[in-house]
Parts: C-alpha cells; sequence; structure tokens
C-alpha cells in the first residue's frame, strides 16, 4: 500500500494504489489503517478526500506489510528500533545477530536473535541488504546471561582446530566433550556471521523506509 497524502484521489486510482477494490473495501482498507477520509459522488466517479493522516507507526506498518511484505502479525515497534540502529549506529551492521541482541538489551532494546535473524533476512530477500565478508566472535555465558566479543580470524580458526584435534584424539566419544574441550580452552564459542552492507540500487526504498522509522521516533519523543 503506497503512502497516501491529504489531497483528492479518485476512485479508480486509490483502487491502484492500496490495492483494494470496490468502495466497500476501499474505506475498510483506509479505516483499518488511521486515514481519516471523505468520497463524493457514484461509481467509477467517486473520488476521495484524504483529511487526516494516521499516526507515525501506522504509516510505518502499513509500508512494512504492503510494500515489504513483513507478516501483520509482526512486533512494528520492535522491527523499528532494530531498523533504527541499523540505520543510525555506526558499526551495528557489522555484528551478528547474537552481538546485536546484547548490544540492543544493553539499550534497554529487547530483541532476540532469533528475531533479528528473520529481519535481516527478510531485507536480504528484497535484495536491500548484502552480505560480505565476515564478523568473528566468541559467546560464553557469565551469571546465567549470554555475553560476546569479536574475535580474529586467526583466533576463530585456531578454536576449532582445536575442537576438531580432539575428536581426532578421541574418535570413540560423540561430539560434547570435544564441544566443552573448546569452550573451556577459549572461554567460549567461536562463530561468524556475514556482515551486512545496504545496498545502494534500493537506495529510495532504504531513504522511505529510514524517513518512516525516524518519523516514529519523533512523533513518540513529542508525546
Amino acid at each position: 500500500m503506497e503512502e497516501l497524502t491529504l489531497k483528492n484521489y479518485p476512485l479508480g486510482v486509490l483502487e491502484n494504489l492500496i490495492g483494494s477494490r470496490g468502495k466497500q473495501q476501499v474505506d475498510n482498507k483506509l479505516t483499518r489503517y488511521g486515514y481519516s477520509f471523505t468520497s463524493t459522488g457514484r461509481g467509477k466517479q467517486r473520488v476521495y478526500t484524504i483529511t487526516a493522516l494516521p499516526d507515525a507507526i501506522s504509516r510505518f506498518k502499513s509500508y512494512c506489510v504492503f510494500s515489504l511484505g513483513f507478516d501483520p502479525h509482526t512486533e512494528f515497534r520492535k522491527l523499528r528500533d532494530w531498523l533504527f540502529y541499523f540505520f543510525w549506529d555506526e558499526g551495528f551492521n557489522g555484528r551478528s545477530d547474537e552481538m546485536m541482541e546484547e548490544y540492543l538489551r544493553l539499550e534497554g532494546n529487547g530483541i532476540s536473535r532469533q528475531t533479528i535473524g528473520k529481519y535481516r533476512k527478510k531485507l536480504e530477500k528484497l535484495n536491500y541488504i548484502a552480505s560480505s565478508d565476515f564478523v568473528y566472535y566468541r559467546i560464553w555465558k557469565e551469571y546465567g546471561v549470554q555475553r560476546s566479543e569479536v574475535i580474529t580470524r586467526e583466533e576463530y580458526s585456531k578454536a576449532w582446530k582445536s575442537y576438531f584435534e580432539w575428536r581426532e584424539a578421541h574418535p570413540d566419544e560423540d561430539s560434547r566433550p570435544a564441544y566443552a574441550h573448546m569452550y573451556n580452552k577459549f572461554g567460549g564459542v567461536p562463530r561468524k556471521q556475514a556482515k551486512l552492507e545496504i545496498n545502494g540500487i534500493y537506495k529510495q526504498e532504504l531513504n522511505t523506509l529510514n524517513d518512516l522509522v525516524c518519523a516514529t521516533i519523533e512523533e513518540e519523543i513529542g508525546d
């Protein structure tokens, strides 16, 4: 659904913009997404006047659902918060999903790495972002809370080499003791994940998304 502005729309034009057919469907969709409007005329001669726009979070939701294809049941404020850091926090894109989860938790935004992974995969599917290079890191538990830190590629390789050497030395054991050996020796589990880069080809779409993210935050601050 394309974002509407405060102006007149012939019924046929509005049907194409919001993906609905007929007065009842158009009325229902406009109402559902928070637009105030009037209409005059009959049949195909009907003209709609948008008299007030929905609040920023509703506009953000509409854009995400109808233009980007996000599930309507998405927790849109969590998506908004993740996108805010994605657009504005330098270095955020270079973190893994797990490191993003930890960073956001420390910032007071509880978004799980599984949810972050869904957001990332959706933007990758749209070709809005792409993966390049890798970030290497280790994770461990500290007083029941997951921690993480960046490591070098060499440290990553050395840790997994230790794991496989242990497996070779103990062929009758399963993987768990080897995993524990590596964890204890290197103070955590080494992992890697491709870094994210914004695809410049979709600059206008990303600008629109960023504008909506900022609008929701400005509206909340204004309240």
